[in-house]
């Protein structure tokens, strides 16, 4: 670590004049590119030359990974656990496939903060040495390369939270869910990009640039944990850490086509990360996994879980994971078709439609469940993020010298429910008293309906255009809740993903934000500089895009909710018609 920390140091010396935000940026993207090693590097004669076809393969073309680093690249982070504990693989081997996979993936998505390839090797050979000397393992993660987003805090290394202010600001110590997955073997060999400020379900930043969507470049890849969502996608780790407030892990999970667990409140360790508005307690965010296998999000949460993080972080519940429950041979579920707010596009129709029927092939009950709640539970939501009309965020900009790139203008002057105002403390407070009363009407709802958990688009887009994300409600509205919540890959866009084909519920668009959504899939929209302009609409314009699903439950229940994903997934692979 001394090396990066040097680095560090010798950009931030004392009594020098403060540089440009252009400059900090420049010097830290360059200290991500210096650190892939040369033979880590593609060819550009591989690089696709159009921007919508899918770079998933490109780690398989590019030469670079010998044929037994494929084959160990391609396994589940379940699947590699015990192949290391019985030495078939060994750590180090692991931690060299994936570190030049995430090389190969960063390159063409540009979804990774911070390169630690060789700390994480050296971690990996003294658990070789330890496995070989003693026999034994040091925990249920021992030797797994792990993926962390990068305001979540890794001791001698940066968390800026993608604010220039903040691009030298290094971590003491280790959040708690580092140091647990640390005991419990894991190593970590690269952290991730998030999007300025975190508040947005893009990711871009002034700091680290724009990570793009591995299967649709013109696509984003969802934040703010979209660089874990990129580089899960394309295989550079086997699982990652992720964190969600509105949405910030399923959004990603769902654009990039793998898992994302949103645990409720208080179930896993959440100390130790870097972001704005630290002690607000209207609205918390989560520490959760993200992976390619819902069995993947039960070993995290097993091993987050496993060392009692209570004793250490006293407002997490004592709760250990538990097994994985039988779920009754006869379901009923809940259907969210819409959320009264905005409608769906045609492929998540599709994919709802297509869960439905199994579900109901299966002999489960599926109702249409009532959003009518949906839209007010959100607005009180947006409340909550800017009590004080976004002022903290704005002096951090102003303390870098830099602007907020357009996904976070977004937010800050445009969002959805306009530009956020400034709230006294007793109008906190009736702030939580509304949310509270929104949170026993839902729980009178699940009382009234009898349904065991609820099937909800992540968003009304399989995956958004650069700059276009605007509405969060399908996700965030369970962070309201405090309800637990897993996005699943379901199918993916194909050209018969029209209107015609998948009608609106609602022929009359049930208000503004709709119109703004049936206008991107109708209409030539917004032209992100270098990502869109082509006049592309329909499926032609999200074009090879994941469609992905959320399951919801009640909270602290995310040992049925994974259950609930794992028997869906059953049912969508029982055939090939999806």
């Amino acid at each position: 670590m001394m090396t990066l920390l040097n680095t560090i140091k010798q950009a931030t010396r004392p009594g020098e004049a403060k540089p440009g935000w252009q400059d900090v940026a420049k010097r830290v993207r360059a200290r991500i590119d210096d650190t892939i090693p040369p033979s880590y590097l593609v060819d550009e004669a591989l690089l696709p030359k159009t921007i919508d076809e899918p770079v998933l393969d490109l780690p398989a073309r590019s030469g670079k990974l010998s044929a037994r680093e494929l084959e160990i690249t391609e396994l589940n982070a379940h699947e590699l656990v015990p192949k290391i504990a019985d030495k078939t693989y060994s750590s180090a081997e692991v931690t060299i496939a994936f570190s030049k996979r995430a090389a190969i993936a960063h390159q063409i998505t540009n979804c990774l903060a911070l390169i630690l390839f060789e700390e994480a090797l050296a971690r990996a050979k003294e658990l070789d040495e330890h496995l070989e000397r003693t026999g034994e393992v040091v925990g249920p993660l021992h030797g797994l390369p792990i993926s962390v987003k990068e305001h979540i805090e890794l001791k001698d290394t940066p968390a800026s939270a993608g604010f220039i202010a903040w691009a030298d600001d290094v971590a003491k110590e280790d959040a708690l869910i580092i140091r647990v997955l640390r005991e419990a073997g894991a190593v970590f060999h690269v952290k991730t990009t998030n999007p300025q400020a975190l508040m947005a379900i893009e990711t871009d930043s002034n700091i680290y640039g724009r990570t793009t969507n591995p299967y649709n470049r013109a696509l984003t890849p969802g934040g703010s944990s979209g660089g874990e969502g990129a580089l899960i996608a394309m295989r550079g780790s086997p699982l990652g850490i992720g964190t969600d407030m509105g949405g910030s892990i399923r959004v990603p999970a769902g654009y990039n086509g793998v898992y994302g667990l949103k645990p409720a409140i208080a179930r896993n360790p959440h100390g130790g990360l870097a972001g704005n508005y630290g002690g607000m307690e209207n609205i918390i965010g989560v520490v959760g996994p993200m992976a390619n296998h819902v069995n993947d999000l039960r070993l995290f949460q097993t091993a987050a879980l496993a060392n009692e993080p209570w004793n250490y972080e006293p407002t997490i519940v004592r709760m250990p994971w538990g097994p994985s429950p039988d779920l009754p041979s006869k379901l009923k579920v809940g259907i969210i078709w819409n959320d009264g707010v905005v409608q769906p596009h045609p492929p998540v129709t599709r994919a709802l439609e297509l869960v439905k029927e199994k579900l109901e092939k299966a002999g489960h009950e599926v109702i249409s469940w009532d959003t009518s709640i949906h839209d007010s539970v959100q607005n009180t939501l947006w409340q909550m993020f800017f009590l004080d009309a976004a002022k903290e965020v704005e002096d951090v900009f102003h303390d870098g010298g830099e602007e907020p790139v357009g996904c976070i203008k977004t937010a800050l002057k445009g969002g959805p429910y306009g530009t956020p105002k400034a709230y006294t403390v007793p109008e906190t407070f009736k702030i939580n008293k509304t949310r509270e009363k929104q949170q026993l009407a839902y729980a009178k709802q699940w009382n009234e309906t009898g349904c065991d958990f609820l099937i909800s688009p992540v968003n009304p887009c399989a995956a958004t255009a650069h700059d276009e994300t605007w509405w969060d409600g399908y996700t965030g509205v369970f962070n309201a809740l405090d309800h637990s919540a897993c996005s699943f890959p379901v199918t993916f866009v194909q050209p018969t993903d029209t209107y015609s084909n998948y009608p609106l519920r609602s022929s009359t668009p049930l208000g503004p934000k709709d119109q703004f959504y049936i206008d991107k899939y109708t209409k030539p929209g917004y032209t992100a500089a270098g990502y869109r302009g082509d006049g592309k609409v329909g499926p032609e314009k999200y074009k090879n895009a994941p469609v992905a699903l959320q399951a919801v439950t009640r909270r602290h229940t995310e040992e049925k909710l994974l259950s609930v994903v794992e028997l869906i997934r059953g049912l969508l692979d029982s055939d090939d018609g999806q």
